[in-house]
């Protein structure tokens, strides 16, 4: 039978329904969704059921049959079977320093084991998250994921031995457990060598995993043929002892390498390092590399990137890099080059010079008068040379830089003027800092227009007045701005403030600046303004709602504290040195991040506000939320600083100082407070390091509490009308008990960001800062107040006698007992306060001798003994001969019964006492010995010529011969003449 053939219809419908077909093949591989498997969605829906808070909605999509269209899962086209699980929290920052914020939108929770009913899951990504809970390990059962090939658990928070069943992932080509720096190394590996088992790597970061007692880690990695990343920022390596030189190097494919922050100065580790000669990029910053920079640095000729800053490397570049050409990235900074800038651009690769857009060489001891050869390197975008030694004027060439978004010279020794043509070139200029350069002026026409706009402009310390610099009207883009100490003696003009309302950071202080703020700086953003040392007058105004750090002191300001509390971010208040007046407000109490309060030297009165006494309630729509937020009060959680001296405040001990368990400085003193002080002091106020109470109308006794401030070192009760014994334990002030020892940042969690220590530098004591009568006058203290340790209880009435034990505080600098009713014996074992440098124990009943042991005090330039009821012999010798040299008798004046020098009054009997006028000659013998031998070797020598005369005749004629002799001349002379 015959067939009939198909027509060309039935061909084009075969055809076509392929081609439909293979479309869907295609649409289905393209979205990696396939059929869900139920086994599968149940796994999914117990790990799931582990999380227990999905503040971003990342699981809001997991519900419904099919598994495969939830978000974060893919499976496989055909299979059906979940192949990837991506829930990586996309908010995750990290900064500079390799921090990681999980932020507000991470999960939070455990991981599930039900991920081993996963069993052809290839890609696991959850970093970012919260899901081991709060410092767990990472489960073992991870370990069991045979068919991943991407491992992703970067910042979750983990912590503790890293599982070794890791190495069971012999399919593993990306691995990133980085923990960054949050866990503070407590994640930890004694042995990696489970690495060795993952052979196909091609991506490995370890980054903030303590590896310090890893071995054998070079040989390890060296069996990671594969490797292209590897990253071990922040474990903790040490120089490795074995032997490199026998290791082939195996990482020929590696182009990434970051070891920052290890412990890597040994030779067999920079041996492996520089013959890795794949290398792109080679990152390692604070490794401890010393000696030389290795020459071996020109067989590296694909680097791209190189950053070897924050090491001991010393010495010039090598003359081998010229072969790196493809250099983009140069990070040097805080080496010691300590050569000339010319040499070293001379020695930069001339092939990349097109090619390098980062140079950073900030604080590396380079020399030089000029910067002319830099404007060959034409592609360069940042530019650092600062903290380092060069001279002259910034040359004019500069402008051609046309690629240049940072230009950092700060603190250098540069001089001269930049003009407008300086910048001409500039146009993608965003950050310059040209700071502390004090012979450099910025001079530029008052109707320049600049070519770019920045960002960060910071010119401290350059000449820019006298008029203020207009040309900044320009700059709305500033996020910072520091024009402090720049010689301007104008107004601030009308358009600052809404210039730079968008700026995050002001600083115009230390200039000549005169007028008025505006009442209100509520519509700006800024978060720190610095005002202060300059002519302003008018009120203080308004702050602005995202404030953190306010100085506006040593200016001319009236009216009262700003009284608004909009400020919750607010931590730094410092007024000090104008004329505002009134009462402290008590919004004040709702600045519950307030940690510095300085408001010393104005005409403050009435009392501190009680901020424990309960308010009516207050409260305040938000504006992003219809619903209303009740704002209670909590001052004192967080200050550490309270300073409020030289105003008229009044009252008692201010009791909201019970809340301030953190406070460090307190300072009272020049006010009209009264009272007595409170035993709680010492429970409450345990960190305390300085109390001030001069000063005021304090009366009663010196509660025995107050020697529980073991952190106290500075301790002003002068002035007042305190009565009554000096505590005897004070050798319980723990402090004063060690000689120069400042306060240490590291064992004071409370001060470890006030004292040099945060972007705000004066966080501990501010301004004229701490003011001391010490050696009889008033002295200010400003950084070397961490140093001082001062006990001072002048002008009260103080009786008893001068504890003993205060000659166990040999950390003492300065001890003033002055001007009270003290009596007894000055305390023999005083000469044990070695760090002593002034002591003033003047009008006072003491009695008795002065101790010996004073002359021991080699530190001492100060004393006071004067108007006491002191006897005996003044010691003198060493330390003593040197102080009051002018007149040294006024230490001692007003006590009857002393005697000796330096007072004219001389002491009876012949016998020395210890240090006594006498002195010594080289050969050990005193004056009157010397005196005595004179006299009997004379005496003996006169009586041994007379009995000779006497007894030997042959002697007698001689000498009888030799006078007729002399006398027959003595007369033919006066003969003659």
């Amino acid at each position: 039978m015959a067939t009939t053939p198909p027509s060309s219809t039935s061909y084009l419908l075969i055809i076509l329904a392929l081609a439909l077909a293979l479309a869907a093949s295609a649409v289905a591989a393209g979205s990696g969704n396939g059929s869900c498997i139920p086994a599968e969605r149940a796994a999914l829906l117990a790990f799931k059921a582990a999380i227990t808070s999905d503040p971003a909605n990342l699981l809001g999509s997991w519900h419904g049959h099919d598994c495969c269209q939830w978000g974060g899962v893919r499976c496989h086209s055909r299979t059906g079977h979940v192949v990837k699980l991506d829930l990586h929290n996309e908010f995750v920052q990290q900064d500079y320093a390799s921090f990681w914020f999980p932020g507000n939108h991470s999960l939070h929770g455990q991981i599930s084991s039900s991920l081993l009913a996963l069993p052809h899951l290839k890609h696991l990504n959850l970093s970012g998250n919260m899901v081991l809970g709060d410092g767990r390990p990472i489960p073992e059962f991870m370990g069991s994921l045979r068919r991943l090939t991407h491992l992703d658990l970067s910042s979750l928070n983990f912590s503790g031995r890293l599982p070794p069943q890791l190495g069971n992932l012999s399919k593993l080509v990306y691995l990133d457990i980085n923990c960054g720096r949050t866990s503070d190394m407590m994640t930890y590996s004694m042995d990696i060598s489970w690495l060795a088992r993952l052979p196909s790597l091609k991506h490995l970061d370890m980054g903030g995993v303590n590896l310090s007692a890893a071995v054998h880690w070079v040989h390890t990695l060296n069996k990671l043929p594969n490797l292209l990343v590897l990253e071990l920022n922040y474990c903790g390596l040490n120089d490795y002892s074995g032997s490199t030189s026998l290791l082939p190097h195996n990482l020929t494919l590696l182009e990434e390498l970051d070891l920052s922050n290890n412990h890597l100065n040994s030779p067999a580790v920079k041996n492996w390092l520089w013959g890795l000669t794949s290398l792109k990029s080679l990152i390692i910053y604070g490794a401890e590399l010393g000696g030389a920079f290795p020459p071996e640095l020109g067989n590296l000729t694909l680097l791209e990137t190189l950053d070897l800053s924050y090491n001991h490397i010393k010495g010039m570049i090598p003359a081998t890099l010229k072969k790196v050409c493809n250099l983009r990235y140069l990070d040097l900074k805080v080496n010691n080059i300590d050569g000339d800038i010319s040499e070293l651009i001379q020695r930069l690769p001339n092939c990349s010079s097109k090619n390098l857009q980062v140079q950073t060489l900030g604080e590396t001891n380079i020399t030089g008068t000029t910067l002319q050869s830099l404007v060959n390197l034409s592609s360069l975008n940042t530019l650092e040379l600062g903290f380092n030694h060069l001279r002259g004027s910034v040359p004019v060439e500069i402008g051609t830089l046309t690629n240049l978004t940072n230009l950092s010279l700060k603190f250098n020794n540069l001089t001269g003027v930049m003009s407008e043509d300086h910048f001409a070139g500039l146009t993608n200029l965003q950050e310059i800092d040209l700071s502390y350069n004090n012979g450099l002026a910025v001079t530029v026409d008052s109707d320049w227009e600049p070519p770019f706009n920045l960002q960060l402009t910071r010119l401290a310390s350059c000449h820019l007045g006298p008029q203020f610099p207009k040309w900044l009207r320009s700059q709305k883009g500033i996020v910072l701005l520091d024009i402090s100490n720049a010689g301007i003696t104008d107004r601030i003009p009308y358009w600052f403030w809404t210039t730079f309302s968008d700026a995050q950071f002001l600083n115009v202080s230390f200039n000549q600046i005169s007028g008025e703020l505006p009442p209100n700086l509520d519509f700006m953003s800024m978060e720190v303004l610095f005002l202060q040392s300059n002519h302003l007058t008018g009120l203080v105004p308004q702050l602005p709602r995202t404030i953190v750090f306010l100085d506006i002191s040593r200016n001319c300001l009236s009216g009262f504290v700003p009284s608004n509390s909009q400020a919750p971010s607010l931590e730094a208040v410092v007024l000090f040195s104008n004329c505002i007046i009134g009462a402290i407000p008590r919004s004040f109490c709702q600045w519950s991040n307030l940690r510095l309060l300085d408001l010393s030297n104005n005409h403050l009165v009435g009392q501190l506000p009680d901020c424990g006494r309960k308010e009516p309630r207050r409260w305040h729509n938000t504006s992003n939320n219809t619903s209303r937020v009740r704002i209670t009060s909590h001052f004192g959680l967080e200050v550490r600083t309270l300073l409020v001296s030289n105003n008229s405040l009044s009252g008692g001990f201010p009791s909201l100082l019970r809340r301030c368990r953190n406070l460090l400085f307190l300072d009272l003193a020049q006010n009209k407070l009264s009272g007595e002080l409170p035993a709680w002091i010492s429970d409450r106020m345990s960190a305390l390091i300085m109390l001030r109470l001069r000063s005021n109308n304090f009366s009663g006794q010196v509660p025995i509490e107050i020697t529980g401030l073991l952190a106290l070192r500075i301790l002003d009760l002068a002035n007042n009308t305190f009565y009554g014994d000096i505590p005897l334990s004070l050798v319980n002030f723990k402090a004063l008990t060690a000689i120069n020892e400042a306060v240490d940042p590291e064992n004071n969690p409370f001060i470890e960001e006030y004292i040099g220590a945060t972007s705000y530098d004066n966080m501990g004591l501010t301004g004229d800062s701490l003011s001391v009568v010490i050696k009889g006058q008033v002295l200010a203290y400003r950084e070397n107040s961490v140093y001082l340790m001062s006990i001072d209880l002048s002008c009260n009435s103080f009786t008893g006698q001068i504890p003993e034990d205060i000659s166990s505080l040999v950390g003492l600098i300065n001890l003033n007992l002055s001007s009270n009713f003290l009596s007894g014996n000055i305390p023999y074992k005083i000469g044990n306060l070695q760090a002593l440098e002034s002591l003033d124990l003047s009008k006072n009943q003491l009695s008795g001798e002065i101790p010996l042991g004073l002359s021991n005090l080699t530190s001492l330039s100060y004393m006071n003994l004067s108007y006491n009821g002191l006897s005996g012999r003044i010691p003198l010798g060493r330390q003593l001969d040197t102080l009051k040299t002018d007149d040294p008798a006024s230490m001692y004046i007003g006590n009857p019964g002393l005697c000796g020098r330096p007072l004219p009054k001389q002491c009876l009997g012949d016998e020395p006492t210890q240090g006594d006028s006498v002195r010594w000659d080289k050969d050990g013998q005193s004056q009157m010995d010397i005196l005595f031998s004179l006299i009997v070797g004379f005496v003996v020598g006169l009586w041994m010529v007379i009995c000779g005369l006497v007894f030997m005749k042959k002697w007698r004629y001689t000498y009888f011969r030799l006078l007729d002799k002399l006398s027959d001349k003595v007369y033919v002379i006066s003969v003659v003449t």
